[in-house]
């Protein structure tokens, strides 16, 4: 009996060491993580791609993940999978494993996991998850190349418009001295805007570094949330596009997951958890206390103002014949191809508006320095 109770007591301690030397490491990750490279959503594709690969030929979980470190170049993420491995040798699941680095696996990606392991069918879940990955990775690449160059030739604009007001504009304004009742008025005020700019350049510099500072901080406060949510959700001309990308986000995220045969009111809740809007996750938690009281799940999109009238009409379609998430899957892809020329054509229309409006800009100054010229030699003629 002395023995029984002995082992038991060993093994309650070997547990609570591998706790606490859990708890450890992740706090030396995260600490790592301030000093070093971020793991790249890049990494954890190539990663869940092998991992998948491996399963599908018959390869043990063990060895896949040893073959996958051996692989991995990044420091941390050596780590991250050091830790699930041993994870793995001390008996534990995979999703339990990914659960302790919820900085590198989203809950999601967890959930996919833990439904593939119940089911028996971890490699295909893998891959819906790497699919998955892949469409938000690209997304994030078409939003940046859209706005990449548009921003540059902003910059590039405002710096020639320094330059001509500091650099240039000074040298007229000996010659402009004493006539500036000939002078148009864009003239005579570039004229006073550039000789502030002269004298109290240190006055714009601490205003510009305040300004970022301030920026930055709001960024970071909750007003600065409300008011992004707010603007993509009902701004004219921008709310039909990022309806539609939080629409392809939620019926992606949610198809695969009850694809995979994850509860719906779990599914729901680890959907509401990757949706960045708080308009939509309050929708989707409208969804779980529908559901929840007994309701239908197409009821609340029938009447969320912020759903297409297509999605309605499809759920409810894909709710009579039972097939809600294969429903949900094709409406996704669909709208993802949407997503995608309807950021080509902004990406289109954005370059020239630029275009015009730093040419009209430059055009006004130089007009202001040259067309006082030819009005003041005909006024000495």
């Amino acid at each position: 009996m002395a023995i029984t109770v002995d082992h038991k007591r060993t093994r309650m301690n070997a547990a609570a060491l591998n706790d606490r030397r859990r708890t450890v490491f992740q706090r030396q990750l995260k600490l790592s993580a301030v000093f070093s490279k971020p793991i790249k959503t890049a990494e954890v594709i190539f990663f869940t791609s092998q991992i998948s690969l491996m399963l599908e030929i018959g390869t043990p979980l063990k060895n896949a993940l040893e073959a996958t470190l051996s692989q991995t170049t990044n420091p941390d993420f050596k780590k991250v999978i050091k830790a699930i491995l041993d994870d793995i040798v001390e008996g534990r699941q995979l999703s339990d494993a990914l659960r302790h680095h919820p900085d590198v696996f989203d809950s999601t990606f967890v959930s996919l996991v833990k439904a593939g392991e119940a089911g028996g069918f971890l490699a295909q879940t893998l891959d819906r998850s790497v699919e998955m990955q892949e469409k938000r990775q690209a997304l994030g690449v078409q939003i940046r190349s859209a706005l990449t160059y548009p921003m540059l030739l902003c910059l590039l604009g405002c710096l020639v418009v320094v330059f001509v007001m500091v650099g240039v504009l000074p040298k007229f304004t000996v010659f402009f001295a004493g006539k500036e009742n000939l002078l148009p008025l864009t003239t005579r005020s570039l004229m006073v805007l550039s000789g502030s700019l002269q004298q109290y350049w240190w006055v714009y510099l601490l205003g510009f570094i305040a300004s970022c500072i301030g920026l930055i901080l709001f960024k970071h406060s909750e007003y600065w949330t409300a008011l992004k949510d707010w603007v993509f959700i009902k701004m004219p001309l921008i709310s039909g596009l990022s309806n539609k990308i939080n629409t392809c986000s939620l019926l992606r995220t949610l198809g695969h997951l009850m694809e995979s045969q994850v509860p719906i009111l779990q599914a729901l809740e680890v959907t509401r958890e990757t949706v960045g809007n708080r308009y939509f996750r309050r929708f989707i938690q409208q969804i779980q206390e529908h559901v929840r009281q007994g309701g239908k799940f197409a009821q609340p999109f029938s009447v969320n103002p912020f759903i297409l009238e297509s999605v309605k009409q499809m759920i409810a379609t894909g709710e009579e014949i039972g097939d809600l998430a294969k429903v949900m899957l094709r409406l996704a892809r669909f709208y993802n191809t949407e997503v995608d020329r309807q950021l080509k054509a902004i990406a289109a229309m954005i370059e020239p508006a630029a275009l015009i409006v730093m040419g009209t800009i430059i055009g006004v100054i130089v007009s202001s320095v040259i067309l006082p010229i030819f009005r003041l030699s005909q006024a000495l003629q």
